[in-house]
């Protein structure tokens, strides 16, 4: 007979987007959240909702935290932790804004910025959010063949 321990395992899905302003890939979208650090910076993401699939939920997500439309691209990462003793994964694609609407804060987020990928870097809280940006752009290097990242970050700019 099994026995209980009374920890959850049932895997937490979610999906998220590393989404550049344009298709220059100058900056990037960072949300900030006061859930669980004060001024967390991170990635927009959140979990799938039943039947949806895992682009669907990265886009969906991007528009309710950064009121931002985005076309999907390539998958870059999925992360792997766990929240409150449960599995998480957490599949990124890389995404660029089609259109920008208007944010406003939530409960979830409270700012979002775009940052250029050096200082964006330097922003995120989680060094697995931090890495996901650094696999995409080690990808965007090998790609064009050249240096991809600018010389000085910009300054933070609202949406």
């Amino acid at each position: 007979m099994p026995v209980s321990t009374g920890v959850k395992t049932e895997l937490i899905r979610a999906a998220g987007g590393l989404v550049w302003r344009d298709r220059q890939r100058r900056e990037i979208a960072v949300i900030y959240r006061d859930r669980h650090t004060r001024d967390e910076c991170c990635l927009p993401k959140g979990k799938l909702e039943p039947g949806e699939d895992w682009e669907r939920a990265a886009q969906r997500e991007v528009l309710e935290e950064t009121g931002c439309e985005a076309e999907i691209g390539k998958f870059i990462e999925l992360l792997h932790y766990h929240v409150g003793g449960r599995p998480k994964v957490v599949v990124y694609f890389e995404m660029v804004a089609t259109r920008e609407g208007r944010f406003g804060p939530s409960k979830e987020v409270r700012d979002t910025a775009w940052l250029a990928p050096r200082a964006a870097i330097a922003a995120l809280t989680h060094e697995g959010e931090r890495d996901v940006l650094r696999r995409c752009l080690a990808l965007r290097t090998l790609e064009s063949g050249g240096e991809f990242l600018p010389p000085q970050p910009a300054a933070r700019q609202r949406f």
